[in-house]
């Protein structure tokens, strides 16, 4: 007796390559959504992927036709082998992809030690293929500027997560300039920090009045309030 299978083969002859075509082309997309905003698509533009499917036909199209994705494996990887599970009811798939991606991401432009406030300035964008590089890759410069580096980073070396910390503009008990901008005017005072803030992070003020506020560290021992707030 003929398989449901064979059947079809004898039956539409050389459409199964078309169908398993169509197949992949639907959910490679799918894939891609479901890899790149994990770490990278904060920064549009950025980053291109391109994922190649290595799993076989047979396993593709013995999928239902809207399967659920979610990855397997180590979350903060980008290119490579990866694993992705679909999930059809209550039946699981292991799918195998290869991912590629190239990217903006940034260099020193000095060595930069530890302590030092990194600026702009300090920094420099290059494109090119990821693969290779870093999982903790930094593609978007404002994860970057107002840090301050752990270890010393030589000219040229690319920057990532694990060489870098936040680094604190304001600390819990100083006392901190603030500015609060109005509509032809700047207000001045000052007050105790009752939190500690890297650049452009929030924190609490409290006055010379007592009063405690809310403000947006800009520098060291400096600050801005919105008097809309």
């Amino acid at each position: 007796m003929f398989s449901l299978r064979a059947l079809l083969v004898a039956l539409l002859g050389f459409s199964l390559p078309q169908v398993y075509a169509a197949t992949q082309q639907e959910l490679i997309p799918r894939i891609s959504e479901l890899i790149a905003p994990q770490q990278h698509m904060n920064t549009p533009g950025m980053l291109t992927v391109k994922i190649k499917m290595l799993s076989p036909k047979e396993q593709l199209a013995n999928l239902c036709e809207t399967p659920e994705f979610r990855l397997s494996g180590h979350p903060a990887r980008l290119t490579g082998n990866r694993s992705i599970i679909a999930r059809c009811g209550n039946r699981q798939t292991f799918l195998q992809v290869n991912i590629s991606a190239t990217g903006t991401y940034w260099t020193a432009t000095q060595t930069l030690t530890p302590g030092t406030l990194i600026s702009r300035a300090d920094i420099q964008p290059q494109r090119g293929e990821l693969d290779g590089l870093s999982d903790n890759i930094l593609l978007d410069p404002a994860k970057i500027v107002g840090t301050t580096p752990t270890r010393i980073i030589r000219v040229g070396q690319v920057l990532d997560s694990d060489q870098l910390r936040k680094s604190r503009v304001i600390r819990a008990g100083n006392e901190v300039d603030i500015v609060a901008p109005g509509n032809g005017f700047l207000i001045h005072a000052k007050g105790k920090a009752l939190d500690s803030a890297g650049l452009n992070e929030r924190l609490r003020i409290q006055t010379h009045t007592g009063q405690i506020v809310r403000v947006t560290a800009t520098g060291n021992n400096k600050a801005t309030i919105n008097l809309q707030d």
